[in-house]
């Protein structure tokens, strides 16, 4: 009867040990997804529904928390972790799928007596009645968004952007998340309105193709050709920022020495690239930076490639631009990164602060006179963008903050740099003409930094 859970193809069983590596091994769900063999041996449409889920799941845990807390009298041991994630999973497909009711009991009974023990199947069938019982009632209760994020970070925003786009920021992360594909300078029209097509997408920016595609990456057209990667497109206008400015300081088209110093998955590397500039692109991460390497090949890009600790490298010459997208909390990605809402705290926050102040020190240490650094975070902290720049600046009087608003300017967007030269994207900054669900882009912080002696 459960010869499909012994045999993995169960998607829910599939979901149930993602949830493991999500809460038990500590896994962020972006890598889980990338590397784990179970799941990428399921079709498309499994895939998919797995993908929905365990968003879904994670979008609305504390709602969920909250729900089960009626019917849930005594808290589930830690060890009953599989016991857990399907209460939970079950819960979020019951309240917010399509599935037949049936079907989720059924599955998830089953699963139960595998993974947990015949003991406890009665007792998941029991609440889950329950949620099914209760699903109008639940579903049409008067739960605020807010209490899905850690309160630090709402209070964070709150202080920082206001109530009111707060809460607008908080519905656009809440979406299902998009792809964004950069077609490259080598895709000629044609082939870019086939992929359009393929992806059922729209282009909304040049060169950007926005969809909903769920599917496997190297199952979109043209992958083997190399000609269009993937990168969000607000990664994709920071730097387009950059290379406006370069364009215009490097009339003559000199060679720049330009490192990525935390360059791994790679899309501003093959942006620079594709634009005709060299980079040297660094991540101490050698699973991320292997998985940079092979989209190099199949883009037909030449790069170097080094996996050092970019803290304390010292370069064996003075660059002339460094490009620092420091780690970071990436609250600005929490629609595609939903499992940020259960790892996140402040302590996190503190620890990574110290990294981009130490990666911004040394970079500072390795650009020439006359050179620009390009500090970047997908985070919406201030404490992450603002107060690091500002405070590097106080201590190292030779840098100054460049404001370019004329380039931001060429863009073609609503972007605008601040008075103090920082350019900060948030999720609500883009909108994409009649299609909603298109909406929005991830929080984006960047600075360039100029030394001036």
């Amino acid at each position: 009867m459960n010869s499909d859970v012994k045999n993995k193809k169960n998607i829910r069983f599939v979901a149930l040990k993602i949830w493991e590596l999500l809460f038990i091994k500590k896994n962020k769900l972006s890598d889980i997804f990338r590397n784990d063999k179970s799941f990428n041996s399921l079709n498309s449409k499994d895939r998919s529904f797995i993908y929905f889920l365990t968003h879904l799941a994670l979008r609305n845990h504390n709602q969920i928390k909250f729900f089960l807390k009626k019917f849930v009298k005594k808290q589930v041991s830690k060890n009953l972790y599989f016991l857990d994630g399907i209460l939970l999973l079950g819960t979020a497909e019951i309240i917010w799928s399509r599935t037949p009711h049936y079907a989720v009991l059924n599955s998830y009974v089953d699963l139960s007596k595998i993974l947990c023990g015949v003991k406890y199947s009665g007792f998941i069938n029991a609440v889950l009645q329950n949620i099914v019982r209760q699903k109008d009632n639940l579903s049409s209760s008067n739960w605020d968004i807010k209490n899905n994020y850690p309160k630090w970070m709402l209070n964070s925003w709150e202080k920082q952007y206001g109530k009111i786009k707060t809460t607008k920021m908080l519905n656009v992360l809440n979406k299902e998340p998009y792809l964004d594909i950069i077609c490259s300078k080598k895709m000629n029209i044609e082939k870019k309105n086939n992929l359009i097509k393929f992806l059922d997408g729209h282009e909304i920016y040049p060169n950007v193709i926005r969809s909903n595609y769920k599917g496997k990456i190297n199952d979109i057209l043209y992958f083997n050709k190399g000609i269009w990667w993937v990168q969000d497109l607000s990664s994709y206008l920071h730097i387009e920022y950059l290379l406006k400015f370069l364009k215009k300081i490097n009339k003559n088209n000199e060679f720049l020495k330009i490192s990525d110093i935390c360059a791994a998955p790679g899309g501003k590397t093959f942006q620079l690239l594709d634009n005709g500039y060299e980079i040297v692109s660094n991540d101490i991460n050698k699973k991320r930076l292997n998985i940079m390497s092979d989209n190099l090949k199949r883009l037909n890009f030449k790069s170097k490639l080094i996996s050092v600790d970019g803290r304390t490298y010292k370069f064996p010459e003075e660059q002339d631009i460094i490009i620092i997208d420091a780690p970071c909390s990436s609250t600005g990605t929490i629609r595609k990164n939903p499992d940020i809402l259960i790892r996140n705290n402040i302590i996190d926050l503190t620890k990574l602060q110290r990294i981009q102040q130490e990666l911004l020190k040394n970079a500072a240490s390795n650009i020439k006179v006359g050179g620009y650094l390009m500090y970047i975070v997908c985070s919406l902290e201030k404490e992450e963008g603002e107060d690091i720049v500002n405070k590097f600046l106080k201590t190292n009087t030779n840098f100054q903050i460049l404001n370019l608003n004329q380039y931001v300017q060429d863009l073609k967007t609503t972007l605008k740099l601040n008075t103090m030269g920082y350019l900060k994207f948030l999720p609500i900054d883009f909108k994409v003409h009649q299609n909603d669900h298109l909406d929005g882009n991830n929080g984006f912080f960047s600075a360039i930094i100029e030394r001036k002696f």
